[in-house]
């Protein structure tokens, strides 16, 4: 049994702020234009955490096999997508592998999780993709991928594209010349749709990618006119897609045609590693089951997951969970690929074994999980 460790929450501010994407925007949305777009999903992300009083079916819960007392906490930030570690953490199956998930809130803007893990303000990262991993790599800092997430899915699109109903864009194709809503420069948000422009023979350049980085805002700004399309991810398609006025024309999988698209990993950064290898397979071991759970479950995913968000279930949109147990290395070979293709780094520049390991197998699900929700 991992026993319960008290550990000083010290900061040490990152000096490693050097560039570590080398594109730069061409336009920003203003802060004046934005204090209307972020009215009504931030309302939702104020309440995430809460239970939702809006669903008459309640998740059962599931006790785990551990105390408090006795179980190693482990830090991240607080969810505000719909993920397997939301799931893990409430079926009782981290606690089953004696870890307590602590949340300790959103980061600020501008800080990444890989800053907040190498400064010690949390202990796992649980958003991402082996591009971002590389370059914080490349950056100075040490966060090593230890585990897969979601993938993509024709179905559950990684990337949803919406305009709104009134739109006269009806396809990838037609985002030339338009303004493009973006969390971040990033493989998934500019570089997917750079490389479908480009690989038909349009002008790709022509594009103009609006920074909106508050969750939700580019939902809300494609409502209110602001950009012409969004490249949106979980839940935020979904509560925007069932609150109307939007519809969707492309997702992800139209460009990539592979679940390795929507490649998501987990992990933690390379001392943590070292220092406790049995929490880091703990941890492998509760996400691979909660993947498994959710692609057998996803109507009662979903019911977890929005009671968490503080959202309808109708209204969480989902991904496809890997279901490997490792993270496959043509996918992480196809990201470094798509990287190198894009500019983000030189080829050479780092190797994707350098952003990940496989030594955390993790053990079967027990056959009880069945019986969970019934």
């Amino acid at each position: 049994m991992l026993k319960k460790i008290k550990r000083n929450l010290m900061y040490s501010k990152s000096n490693t702020e050097k560039e570590v994407h080398r594109k730069c925007f061409r336009s920003l949305v203003s802060a004046k234009n934005l204090l209307s777009a972020v009215v009504v999903l931030l309302l939702i992300l104020a309440t995430a955490g809460c239970s939702s009083n809006s669903s008459s079916e309640k998740p059962a819960e599931t006790p785990g096999a551990n105390t408090d007392s006795e179980l190693f906490p482990v830090r991240a930030v607080t969810q505000t997508t719909f993920s397997e570690t939301i799931i893990a953490d409430k079926l009782g199956f981290f606690e089953d592998e004696g870890i307590k998930i602590e949340y300790i809130g959103t980061l600020g803007q501008g800080v990444s999780q890989y800053q907040a893990l190498e400064s010690g303000d949390i202990d796992v990262f649980t958003q991402g993709h082996l591009t971002d991993v590389a370059l914080a790599r490349l950056a100075g800092l040490t966060p090593v991928a230890t585990a897969p997430g979601f993938v993509d899915d024709p179905n559950n699109p990684h990337v949803a594209y919406l305009v709104r109903e009134d739109s006269d864009i009806n396809s990838i194709e037609d985002f030339v010349g338009k303004k493009v809503g973006v969390i971040m420069l990033a493989v998934c948000t500019d570089g997917f749709i750079t490389k479908y422009l480009t690989e038909k023979g349009l002008d790709a350049k022509s594009v103009e990618y609006v920074l909106l980085p508050q969750a939700g805002q580019a939902e809300q700004s494609l409502v209110n006119g602001q950009i012409d399309v969004t490249t949106s991810h979980t839940p935020f398609a979904g509560v925007a897609l069932a609150a109307g006025g939007v519809r969707q024309v492309g997702k992800s999988y139209d460009i990539v045609g592979t679940p390795a698209g929507g490649l998501a990993v987990r992990g933690f950064k390379e001392s943590f590693i070292k220092e406790h290898p049995d929490v880091v397979q703990g941890f492998a071991n509760a996400t691979y089951r909660a993947r498994i759970f959710m692609e057998a479950n996803p109507e009662y995913s979903k019911i977890v997951g929005a009671e968490y968000l503080g959202l309808k279930p109708e209204e969480v949109s989902s991904n496809s969970y890997c279901q490997e147990k490792n993270i496959l290395p043509e996918w992480g070979q196809l990201w470094f690929d798509l990287s190198e293709e894009l500019g983000y780094w030189e080829p050479g520049d780092i190797k994707p074994e350098e952003s990940y390991t496989n030594q955390f197998v993790p053990k079967d699900p027990p056959a009880s999980d069945a019986e969970i929700g019934k």
